[in-house]
């Protein structure tokens, strides 16, 4: 039958899918297209276009908490 989804699939899964809804949003006809029930809808429903940075990392090391310090610097510096 199904494949058996664990926890961390679930999780990886959510992590994908995060900067593609905040790219793209949800309208109200993608929701009724989902069979989104009509009193969720208002609730459900958000803007896209909202800039976002996921970053994956092998290890959580010295290094590379080193490059997500840089990054945070650089982010900082260049919006002001």
């Amino acid at each position: 039958k199904g494949e058996v989804v664990n926890n961390h699939d679930e999780l990886m899964s959510n992590f994908f899918a995060q900067p593609d809804a905040l790219a793209y949003g949800k309208t109200p006809e993608e929701l009724k297209k989902e069979n989104v029930s009509e009193h969720l809808i208002p609730h459900k429903t958000f803007t896209g276009n909202r800039p976002s940075l996921s970053i994956l990392l092998p290890t959580l090391d010295a290094y590379r908490i080193g490059q997500l310090l840089a990054i945070y610097e650089h982010r900082v510096a260049v919006q002001g």
